[in-house]
């Protein structure tokens, strides 16, 4: 289901203007669901979520965290910061209560519609630089279509199957 919201996200962003666009765009430390990237350089950031648990997860102590306690103040971190913060997930899965005060909201309605429910704040007025984002952008896309996947998953494929066929087991990478 997360590539089916991503998709209808990816569509909806487009005919609203958005000009560039990215799934699973690894941005410095985090990767973001989608990521568009405005005319005016601003990075704006969509997290899809398919479950209730999914989402409290992101409250927990971990990586997250850590992404939002930075998005909450981003004064010296606003290289690794997008503009802005948005949560898609299906229709009433989340509440707009429920989510940080910088963060947007959209549904993904039963019609399989992408509808706004809350505008988020803008995290910090900096613009990114967009020779540095559109050549990542243009480089996954371009790693995913003729590898498989970007070129550290292309590499850890070949050393598992590397490992297999001189084991006959299967070889576990956790990251």
């Amino acid at each position: 289901m997360t590539k089916e919201i991503q998709q209808a996200l990816c569509k909806y962003l487009s005919i609203k203007g958005h000009e560039h666009l990215c799934e699973n765009f690894g941005h410095i430390v985090f990767e973001m669901d989608v990521a568009s990237l405005s005319k005016s350089d601003m990075l704006l950031e969509f997290e899809v979520k398919i479950s209730r648990s999914d989402f409290l997860a992101d409250g927990e102590k971990g990586r997250i965290f850590k992404k939002f306690e930075m998005y909450g103040n981003p004064f010296g971190h606003e290289a690794r910061c997008p503009n802005y913060f948005y949560y898609v997930c299906p229709e009433n899965l989340i509440s707009k209560d429920e989510i940080p005060l910088f963060a947007g909201l959209f549904y993904y309605n039963s019609d399989k519609e992408i509808v706004l429910i809350k505008s988020p704040k803008r995290i910090h007025k900096v613009p990114s630089k967009r020779v540095d984002i559109l050549n990542k952008m243009l480089r996954m896309v371009s790693q995913r279509k003729y590898l498989g996947g970007t070129m550290l998953t292309y590499k850890n494929n070949l050393i598992k199957e590397r490992y297999k066929s001189l084991t006959g087991n299967e070889l576990i990478i956790k990251m």
